[in-house]
């Protein structure tokens, strides 16, 4: 649109707004507020060109969209319509408006919006504060120099940003517990892995393996937890399940049996420490070291009928067997981790990527929308912290919990595009004067 042309259209709109017609619905709309396609029709003919009648159309429809929504309240909603005629002469003058996010119209327009699903309404809100002064400041000062609308986007900006950091107090102790629990759960997984991959290889005694699923699990989950602070825990436990492990397995050659009969005290000890720490005090703990001393006296007193070379021979072939199977462990496990990442379908993926500030819609059980939004993603992305009522209330879930609503249709990832992109998306379907599209809320 020619310099020239975007003027005359603002200077028409100006006129147009100081007298509406009299027809003008004002009960449908706040007090003061000029709604656009019924400015449109109180237009004198050949005033606006078919570019300015289609601008007016398409702010119609955002302003629509905003008014519409039932997560804005309806204070909020009133502060946005009284920006109708300034960005619409805003819009008038740079068509950027509708393909900039970062327009400064535009910009104020997604600002209002999502505070306004944040609920920021209270009149002693210092962000709700902001809100007013800066839509005072538009409707006051703006000509025709955007700059007025930059003033305003900045002031706001740095109200929400005060608050941000004021905010993330009130979510320390959420974050500290999901930390925890993840924490705890990363564990308990790590530890069943670690576990699992021993056992499942067939070739340990009954005694012990039931020790392992039923004991040693929580010695190893103990030992993921602690290692941040206690590092080597990891490995020490670990070393201590293979080692026994090893230790009831046939020993052929008189080294062998030597060797375990030297590595058995340290061993006992070993088990012991770590017993003790998980609390294991019952007669089951008895039950269990003296079947494992009737198995290690077993191994020791079994006959060797074999020739020095022959047990030599053994000897080296039980060493390669255990590293081999130390390296198919690591291996599998390697595999898996892969294979669970491979098998991520879109849902997850969305999960995967989810970052924060964005918002997601809640369906109700009522039926009703909730949008809320993810104030924090934890380290190994397994807990979400969204927070809602200008996180006056904030609420975990669980990654699998969120993948499952997603997949359900009971919660939708709400655009990055914005209100205002979003009413734009929505226009491409329908006439731009269609009056079912540009009637009033």
């Amino acid at each position: 649109v020619p310099e020239g042309a975007a003027h005359a259209g603002a200077a028409s709109v100006d006129g147009a707004a100081a007298a509406p017609a009299s027809g003008f619905a004002t009960s449908a709309i706040p007090h003061n507020v000029v709604y656009l396609p019924q400015l449109k029709a109180t237009m004198p003919q050949g005033a606006l060109t078919r570019g300015d009648e289609h601008t007016i159309d398409l702010l119609g429809k955002i302003f629509e969209t905003v008014y519409r929504d039932p997560s804005i309240p309806g204070e909020i909603r009133d502060l946005i319509n009284f920006l109708q005629i300034p960005v619409l002469k805003a819009a008038l003058l740079d068509k950027n408006f509708f393909f900039q996010d970062a327009h400064p119209a535009r910009r104020l327009i997604e600002l209002l919006s999502r505070l306004g699903w944040e609920q920021r309404k209270a009149p002693d809100d210092p962000v709700f504060q902001a809100m007013r002064r800066s839509v005072d400041r538009v409707g006051r000062d703006f000509d025709a120099e955007m700059e007025v609308f930059n003033d305003a986007v900045a002031e706001l900006e740095a109200a929400i940003q005060s608050h941000e950091q004021a905010a993330e107090q009130a979510l320390a102790e959420p974050i500290a517990l999901a930390m925890r629990q993840e924490k705890r759960a990363i564990a308990v997984k790590s530890a069943q892995d670690a576990v699992r991959v021993r056992v499942g290889t067939g070739e340990v005694v009954a005694v012990v393996e039931t020790f392992l699923q039923n004991r040693w699990t929580s010695v190893m989950t103990l030992a993921y937890t602690i290692e941040d602070d206690k590092p080597g825990a990891v490995n020490n436990a670990t070393r201590t399940m293979d080692d026994l492990i090893w230790s009831v397995k046939p020993k052929a050659t008189h080294e062998q049996r030597k060797e375990l009969i030297s590595k058995l005290p340290g061993l006992i000890q070993r088990l012991n420490k770590w017993l003790d720490v998980i609390k294991w005090q019952d007669a089951e703990r008895l039950q269990f070291f003296a079947e494992l001393a009737e198995c290690h006296a077993s191994i020791v007193r079994a006959p060797i009928e074999l020739s020095p070379d022959r047990q030599l021979e053994l000897a080296v072939e039980a060493a390669q067997k255990d590293a081999l199977r130390r390296i198919e462990q690591e291996k599998a496990a390697e595999e898996a981790v892969a294979r669970a990442e491979a098998e991520l379908d879109d849902v997850e993926l969305t999960v995967d990527s989810l970052e924060r500030g964005m918002w997601v819609e809640f369906q109700q059980e009522d039926g009703t929308q909730r949008k809320v939004k993810l104030a924090w993603v934890s380290p190994r992305r397994t807990l979400f912290i969204f927070s809602t009522g200008a996180r006056q209330e904030a609420f975990s879930m669980p990654a699998g919990q969120l993948v499952d609503a997603l997949r359900d249709g009971k919660a939708t990832l709400i655009g990055l595009e914005g209100v205002v992109g979003r009413a734009l998306s929505e226009a491409i379907g329908a006439p731009a004067n269609d009056p079912e599209h540009t009637a009033a809320a």
